[in-house]
């Protein structure tokens, strides 16, 4: 049998190691590209869409929110006590199209900063009108967290950094 040649061109592999090691070298005298998180925070533009939170007291049980979400995330519920239905929410099923805050006619579900959540289960992710009332009281406390937020900025020099977002008066 012939030997067959290749169609893929030749490299120097002693030449494509030195280059990379170069670029290696070249790049730790460089500050870091990545978030130091948990220490720092990126700071999410106006509008950001992460998990949906609900406010109970302001709910009047209308489910447009239930009726609108494609991925039926948002179920109704019969709450002891209480003569109207109730929106839970299943974060495992949300796609955060964000029509179910767009259609609540008096505000009761609103966007929060959080994407975040860690979940081992996924029995947690399903919230029954108590238990997501509970969880978006949660998740508001943590978006207030004391953490600098960063934004991301493009450095023709560096590449990606990340620069301290001013604070707004009267912000803490």
């Amino acid at each position: 049998m012939g030997e067959e040649k290749s169609s893929r061109p030749r490299i120097n592999l002693i030449k494509a190691h030195i280059d990379a090691i170069g670029a290696a070298l070249r790049r730790m005298t460089k500050p870091p590209m990545t978030l130091m998180f948990p220490d720092y925070e990126e700071a999410w533009p106006e509008g950001y869409r992460g998990f949906i939170l609900y406010d109970y007291d302001t709910c009047i049980g209308c489910s447009l929110c239930a009726q609108i979400c494609p991925a039926r995330a948002i179920k109704m519920y019969r709450v002891p006590g209480d003569k109207k239905m109730r929106p839970g929410y299943n974060v495992g099923r949300c796609i955060f199209c964000g029509l179910c805050v767009d259609i609540c006619p008096v505000d009761a579900l609103s966007y929060s900063y959080v994407h975040d959540e860690v979940y081992s289960e996924v029995k947690p992710m399903n919230m029954d009108p108590i238990d997501w009332t509970l969880w978006s009281k949660r998740i508001k406390e943590k978006e207030k967290s004391a953490k600098p937020k960063l934004k991301p900025v493009i450095d023709e020099d560096v590449g990606l950094r990340y620069e301290v977002v001013k604070s707004v008066e009267g912000e803490k």
